[in-house]
Parts: C-alpha cells; sequence; structure tokens
C-alpha cells in the first residue's frame, strides 16, 4: 500500500464488520460478562495477508458509559482480535461515549480517525474506511479519509 503521497491506512469498525453481533446489534458477553468474539466470515482470510498495512479498528462502545461492558474488557478484548488475526493491528480507539455527550470520538464525528492519523503519520486522503452502518462512512468522510467500502463487499459477504 505503499503511496508517494502519504501513508495509507485501512479503518475498521468493530461490531457487525470484522466480528459478531448478538440479536441486539451488542457486542455479546459470555455468562462472566466477557466478551465474546468471534470473528464474521472471510475476516481472518482477507487481513492476515495484509500484516505489512497500517490497519486500525475504530469503535463505538457506549456501553461502558451504560455499564454493560468494562473499557479493560473491550481493551482485552481488541487483543484478542489481534491475536485471532495474527497480531496484524497497528492500533484502536474506543469511543465509550452516548450520543448526549457530543464528544468528537464517537462515530458518525472523525475523532477517532483523525486522532489515530495523526498518532500514527497516516494520510488520509489515501485511505480507507470499512464498516456496515453510515455513522462509519459518515465518520470516515468527517475525517477525510478518501474511500468508504461497505464491509460486506470487502470481506465478500
Amino acid at each position: 500500500m505503499a503511496n508517494p503521497n502519504g501513508n495509507a491506512a485501512l479503518f475498521f469498525d468493530l461490531g457487525g464488520t470484522l466480528v459478531k453481533l448478538n440479536e441486539s446489534r451488542e457486542i455479546p458477553l459470555d455468562a462472566n460478562g466477557n466478551i465474546v468474539i468471534e470473528l464474521l466470515p472471510n475476516v481472518a482470510d482477507k487481513l492476515r495477508p495484509m500484516h505489512n498495512h497500517l490497519m486500525f479498528v475504530v469503535t463505538n462502545q457506549a456501553g461502558i458509559t451504560r455499564g454493560r461492558l468494562k473499557l479493560e474488557n473491550v481493551e482485552a478484548a481488541l487483543a484478542q482480535l489481534d491475536h485471532l488475526l495474527g497480531d496484524i493491528l497497528t492500533g484502536w480507539q474506543i469511543c465509550p461515549h452516548t450520543d448526549d455527550d457530543h464528544c468528537q470520538c464517537r462515530k458518525p464525528r472523525g475523532g477517532m480517525i483523525t486522532d489515530l492519523a495523526e498518532m500514527y503519520g497516516v494520510d488520509l486522503a489515501v485511505s480507507t474506511m470499512v464498516g456496515d452502518q453510515e455513522v462509519d462512512r459518515l465518520a470516515g468522510e468527517a475525517a477525510g479519509v478518501a474511500n468508504f467500502i461497505a464491509a460486506k463487499d470487502f470481506f465478500g459477504w
């Protein structure tokens, strides 16, 4: 993905894009309240060979503020996801806020993406956002990401 204009990156949503959600469209929990990470079809096969690319996860997790999730459990789940993918993720950002907080990080705002781009020297004008919802597309657009690809198209479901 080398580009003379800068470092291109892939930004991924988490739930519904990389991992399965439950019937309520939430990250599933086991009986002990731990997050269950189950990769969606083709995710590992598509991403493992891309280990030399800059890859990030940007995820809204209002369940932290609402008390359903703990930040450390979400971070552990992202580390588990990274391990399942062969330790290929460059980094991730988690927004624990609700819409009522009006923060800059919560998608559809682009704060998580721009923060990661600044930290890792990413050129957003040659980067891509992959997600399953309109808020993912809007977040990429708000951050100045050049391309959006629907998860179903990126992973071929």
